[in-house]
């Protein structure tokens, strides 16, 4: 009888379903069970987070990061242009040196893109086998700089708590 009548229904279903937060503010609900409450509250006793909310926040963060990453399929590098193919015949000792000069010295570069390199810049006749050597001996001596570094350190700690040498 009356098209615009008012409606005072006080249903609480329908003042929810009426009554939206902006997306911005949206809050959701976790049930975890008394385990997971337990690993998460020793996150947040170990100072690295404020409460569970932030412990969640964060998680919750790093996980869309991560979905999102690698689902983001990463365009392909455009091929330089007038460059043509050319298949090369190599032995597999040669193949094996090429590929750990292009992970050693050109930073990762594929094979291809390393032989191309190696070709125009005339790096065959400076023995590449021998820049590969180079390039193992120079990560073997930083690693054992870092070692002695490291010795070094933990002796001048161990002086220091002597009382030999103080800061």
């Amino acid at each position: 009888m009356f098209d615009k009548a008012p409606d005072n229904r006080t249903d609480a279903s329908e003042t929810t379903r009426t009554f939206r937060r902006p997306p911005e503010d949206e809050r959701i609900a976790l049930r975890c069970n008394r385990k997971e409450l337990q690993l998460l509250d020793t996150f947040v006793s170990s100072g690295e987070f404020v409460s569970r909310s932030e412990l969640m926040r964060a998680a919750l963060r790093a996980f869309l990061r991560t979905r999102t990453e690698s689902a983001v399929l990463t365009p392909p590098t455009p091929a330089p242009t007038g460059l043509i193919e050319a298949p090369v015949r190599l032995r597999q000792d040669e193949v094996e040196t090429f590929r750990e000069y292009g992970v050693l010295v050109s930073n990762d570069q594929p094979l291809s893109d390393v032989l191309g390199q190696l070709v125009r810049r005339g790096a065959l006749e400076l023995k590449v086998s021998e820049l590969v050597a180079s390039a193992r001996s120079t990560v073997r001596q930083a690693a054992e700089e870092r070692a002695q570094i490291k010795a070094l350190e933990t002796s001048g700690r161990d002086l220091e708590r002597q009382g030999v040498v103080g800061r």
